[in-house]
């Protein structure tokens, strides 16, 4: 903001990409309230005003992946509890409790003051809800509501949960709900119901919040489109829960490409079913790749530059997946602080002359010649089942070999395989309906769902 020129020059180097949107406000929230009730959004809006200018639309992030320093040093509450009871201290992201009622406060108050700022702007064409959701609270209030959480789940019936965990084993069974507390570090863990529905509470609560971000925006523009962005196959939240919430499903993907363990063919691939599943949430409309490094990242044990010709194969793998967009973090490199060294199409260099930025370029030119193929969808005629909290039973389970269940990797090479053949294949999960389908992979289904025994029962009857 201090350098109005380096905003034009952007601008300018936006237009010679052929980029014809960007997300703004992601960690935005202590410029946006530097101190409590001070509110600063003119500098946003003239930004949107000159990108729209320019033909170039808006993605509007809600703040609340990261907040400022004063929220915590007047509600220390808002901070999450860890593993082992401790309250964490100010910093890095999402380390805020989703259950505090004076965070949820404070985000309904910035989020309200963006609305009021920005919701009107004609070059607004989405929202953006925080940022890559993730991690757990173990504070008293997480550890009430996952009390309650439990209750409701099983009906206020102590002796319905103790009969589906199995906690006689070890002398474990509850009297009441508010005995049961969360799998802390040096406290109850060897119970395998509650580990899992400890995950469940986790993508439930975090549901919740992010659903109470949506609810407000929808009030305000309920013709604007939501979403937020995934992360792979995360393991922390069941993203299929979040999902339905969602008006469009957006990830970021970061391979780990140029390895000397694997063939580029394999890295892609595995790419590819990653795609896939984010697709197959939503069949009826294209995913959105929200992030990626058009260059390098500088978070990969060794972060090397995406050779020539990559990054274009790269994005047109997404695209033929099924996404309508190619997007990239970040645009510039920063001057500093974690992510100084991740990749950004104009480099600290600061011009249009490098490689990546005419790699870049190329490819928004190429796309621009491809809108006949906006909004096309995939039907896939095979369908492999990949459950989140099937995943979190299989690892938790004390059976198998303890180091090598590898049930992603093994999901995985199966899909690998399908398309060796020419296969395309939707990932979903195991409870969905399958008369679309004509093949159905199952590997390691260890946990059967509500619904999945029917699901698969109907789809063996129809032969």
């Amino acid at each position: 903001l201090d350098r109005p020129d380096i905003l034009e020059e952007d601008i300018r180097l936006m237009k010679k990409a052929g980029m014809n949107c960007a997300t703004l406000g992601v960690f935005s929230w202590s410029v946006y309230e530097p101190r409590e009730g001070e509110f600063h959004f003119k500098w946003l809006t003239d930004i949107m005003d000159k990108l729209y200018a320019n033909g170039i639309y808006t993605i509007l992030a809600t703040p609340s992946g990261a907040r400022p320093a004063w929220l915590d040093m007047k509600y220390p509450e808002a901070m999450r509890v860890d593993s082992r009871g401790m309250r964490a201290h100010h910093g890095v992201r999402h380390n805020h409790c989703m259950s505090s009622p004076i965070f949820r406060e404070k985000v309904r108050t910035i989020d309200t003051e963006l609305i009021k700022a920005a919701s009107a702007h004609p070059g607004l064409i989405m929202w953006h809800i925080s940022n890559e959701f993730g991690g757990e609270c173990y504070c008293p209030l997480c550890v009430k509501r996952f009390q309650s959480y439990l209750a409701d789940k099983f009906d206020n019936d102590i002796e319905k949960l103790n009969s589906a965990w199995w906690t006689t084993f070890w002398s474990h069974r509850y009297n009441s709900f508010d005995q049961i507390e969360p799998p802390f570090e040096g406290g109850e863990y060897s119970i395998m119901g509650l580990n899992l529905e400890w995950k469940r509470f986790t993508t439930w609560n975090t549901t919740d919040f992010m659903k109470s971000e949506i609810a407000l925006l929808k009030t305000a523009t309920p013709q604007i489109p939501v979403t937020t962005n995934f992360m792979q196959t995360y393991e922390g939240l069941d993203y299929r829960v979040m999902a339905r919430e969602l008006d469009v499903i957006s990830w970021d993907s970061y391979p780990f490409l140029h390895n000397d363990y694997e063939s580029l063919a394999d890295t892609m691939t595995e790419n590819s079913f990653e795609h896939a599943i984010m697709r197959s949430m939503k069949k009826n409309s294209p995913f959105m790749l929200m992030e990626s490094a058009p260059g390098l990242v500088n978070w990969h044990p060794y972060n090397k530059l995406k050779r020539p010709g990559i990054h274009k194969l790269f994005s047109y793998n997404a695209i033929a997946c099924g996404s309508d967009t190619v997007q990239y973090f970040q645009w510039r490199k920063g001057r500093g602080s974690f992510e100084q060294y991740h990749g950004a199409v104009v480099d600290h260099l600061g011009t249009n002359d490098t490689r990546i930025f005419k790699e870049v370029a190329a490819l928004g030119s190429e796309l621009a010649g491809l809108s006949e193929i906006t909004g096309t969808l995939i039907r896939s005629k095979v369908a492999l089942l990949f459950d989140w909290d099937n995943m979190w039973a299989i690892d938790d389970v004390k059976a198998l070999g303890q180091e090598s269940k590898k049930y992603p990797e093994t999901c995985m090479s199966v899909y690998k395989e399908l398309t060796k053949l020419g296969v395309d294949v939707d990932v979903i999960a195991s409870d969905e309906p399958l008369d679309d389908y004509d093949a159905v992979v199952a590997p390691m289904l260890y946990m059967l769902r509500d619904g999945a025994a029917e699901s698969l029962a109907a789809f063996v009857k129809r032969g």
